[in-house]
């Protein structure tokens, strides 16, 4: 019974230490004061392109193929906390036109169970926890498979 009961001890560490390898590698996004939002991204339109030099911000942007981020999801998942904190349901958005179905719509991820990470945390650190999640997730079920 003893040496049964020591036997998860190297499973442990093993498990911890797949868990803070991702850590330490978004360590800035999560805990930090950075976010993987592309917020560049918005300085190759006007009124923000006027401010690019005096921000710093080198244009073009380093990946352009993902302005939906910033330019969409941030906005949506905005817009649900804001929802969420009024104590509405997000279900007719009335900032896009004269107004049109959000919830309806599905590709705003409101009701994704692991979107909840969005409505708790502040929305630029929550950005990041994806990234880790999507990493160390699979590591420590590839971990459990090899342990079989």
């Amino acid at each position: 019974m003893m040496v049964r009961s020591k036997a998860w001890i190297p499973d442990l560490g093993a498990l911890l230490l797949l868990l803070i390898l991702p850590l330490i590698l978004f360590w800035p996004v999560t805990v930090g004061s950075r976010t993987l939002i592309p917020a560049d991204n918005l300085y190759q339109w006007e009124p923000y392109r006027s401010f690019a030099t005096e921000q710093g911000v080198e244009l073009p942007p380093h990946n352009e193929l993902i302005s939906d981020l910033v330019l969409e999801n941030l906005v949506w998942k905005t817009f649900i906390v804001e929802s969420i904190q009024d104590r509405e349901i997000p279900l007719w958005n009335p900032h896009l036109f004269g107004g049109i179905p959000f919830l309806a719509a599905g590709q705003h991820s409101a009701v994704y169970p692991l979107s909840l990470l969005f409505y708790i945390l502040p929305l630029p650190r929550a950005y990041g926890c994806p990234g880790f999640r999507c990493t160390s997730w699979p590591v420590c079920c590839v971990r459990g498979d090899l342990r079989r």
